[in-house]
């Protein structure tokens, strides 16, 4: 679907009436395209987009020169949402219209700290997004070391063991532990 396509879907006019609040607000829509809408009030902008390939309906927040997803906003707010929370992907009006009300109500309920600019607020979510990164990179080493860790406690290779196993200790399961202790032990004697 091209973007002549699209104009049957009426986004931008969907995203203006979906999105009316914004104006309540004191933005003022800035742009507008067949995939994107972007509104703007004093440091803060707001983006309200129809992927072009992926057709996915999302939404995000800039402020002090960074782009927060509608999903770092609801994280912040309410992990678990965040937990089940996947972006609309549509490609009929129909779609499109239930998909812009659903981050309408998101956008309402855990946006207001970012659509007001709060400066304390951004700080809290840059910090929160270098603590999930932190997580997620652990998390990722943690797949890759586990494997290997767990074949050098299996072939009793103990001083393998531990090494691998502390490089990512805030991840282990209650076994992983045993396993490692099993091990440190082991090359202590």
């Amino acid at each position: 679907m091209n973007e002549s396509d699209r104009s049957q879907l009426n986004f931008v006019e969907k995203v203006r009436r979906t999105f009316v609040f914004l104006g309540d607000l004191g933005f003022s829509e800035i742009e507008a395209s067949p995939t994107l809408v972007r509104y703007h009030k004093g440091n803060v902008e707001v983006d309200i987009y129809h992927g072009r390939q992926s057709h996915e309906i999302g939404a995000g927040v800039t402020a002090f020169g960074t782009r927060y997803t509608i999903t770092e906003i609801i994280r912040a707010n309410d992990p678990e949402v965040e937990k089940y929370f996947r972006y609309p992907m549509t490609a009929t009006p129909e779609g499109v219209g239930a998909g812009l009300e659903e981050l309408s109500t998101l956008m309402k309920r855990y946006g207001r700290a970012s659509l007001d600019g709060d400066p304390q607020y951004y700080l809290m979510l840059k910090h929160q997004r270098e603590s999930w990164s932190k997580e997620y990179s652990l998390e990722v080493l943690a797949r890759q070391l586990r494997p290997q860790a767990d074949k050098a406690f299996r072939q009793k290779d103990y001083a393998k063991a531990v090494e691998l196993y502390s490089q990512f200790r805030e991840c282990l399961s209650p076994a992983e532990i045993k396993k490692l202790s099993i091990a440190v032990e082991r090359c202590k004697g």
